[in-house]
């Protein structure tokens, strides 16, 4: 595993989740990330290389490599590290697109009258009148990502945008920031007790709570390349441990089956 080292003037900065703070680091056009509840590392490298093996482009995914820390203290931490995506464009979280238009999301995500499309479909109208773009497949494909990886972190600043300030334009960031999936938060789902226990207190965000709810939103093509996935799992000792097993979990379960090529077929 590659040993990053943080350098003392390198700036502790703190990643806010629904979960807590973590500690990154930048360090050149590094993104270092540690763990702080459990294998967030190990969730980020898998579910990147989920997504490596689907219809997506590189660029539309955010790539993330398992790493030691070596701490300015002599204290050797683990995580993981990604590269710098942005470039020289700025980048706004969806909840700061809205404010920016004077308005919140939560005027319609906490609005109980309200069904999850509906919700669905007003926030998508006003990214489209905001920034001009129809994002409505790339979002519902990644809240069915979401569904499969069981990603309890997909809040209002994990939905990013990029605009360019020359050409004045927008596009939508790639897929990044999975690291509480795949049961990674080992203080809310503790080793040793069953998946199909632990699977069930998973909450999803932030259009429902319910995965199967949002994972209904996604009416596109199967993306997901389930054969080529299981043999890279296979062909690899990348240490994913827990991560490993509840994504084959996952693969198991009929819900989820329209995400992959026909043809891709599962056994124990």
């Amino acid at each position: 595993m590659e040993r990053i080292t943080i350098p003392p003037e390198a700036v502790r900065m703190i990643s806010t989740s629904s979960k807590g703070d973590q500690s990154k680091w930048r360090v050149g056009n590094k993104w270092i990330k540690q763990n702080s509840r459990g294998y967030e590392g190990q969730a980020e490298v898998l579910a990147s290389l989920i997504l490596s093996c689907s219809i997506l482009n590189e660029q539309d995914y955010v790539t993330y490599k398992p790493c030691e820390i070596l701490l300015p203290d002599g204290e050797i931490s683990v995580g993981c590290y990604s590269y710098d995506f942005r470039g020289k464009l700025q980048e706004v979280t969806l909840e700061r697109l809205f404010e920016a238009n004077f308005t919140s999301t939560d005027l319609i995500l906490n609005n109980k009258a309200l069904s999850t499309a509906e919700k669905f479909e007003q926030l998508m109208q006003k990214v489209q009148l905001f920034t001009g773009l129809d994002v409505r497949e790339e979002v519902t494909r990644l809240l069915a990502f979401d569904a499969l990886i069981l990603n309890e972190d997909r809040h209002t600043n994990n939905i990013l945008f990029l605009f360019n300030p020359i050409e004045k334009s927008w596009r939508l960031a790639p897929i990044f920031d999975n690291g509480l999936s795949l049961l990674s938060d080992e203080k809310d789902f503790p080793p040793g007790k069953p998946l199909t226990i632990l699977k069930r207190k998973v909450k999803a965000k932030p259009f429902n709570s319910s995965f199967s709810k949002q994972l209904s939103l996604y009416t596109g093509p199967a993306f997901i390349d389930k054969i080529m996935l299981l043999q890279l799992l296979e062909s690899r000792d990348l240490g994913f441990g827990r991560a490993k097993e509840v994504l084959l979990s996952q693969l198991n379960d009929p819900s989820l089956a329209h995400l992959f090529f026909e043809g891709s077929v599962f056994n124990d």
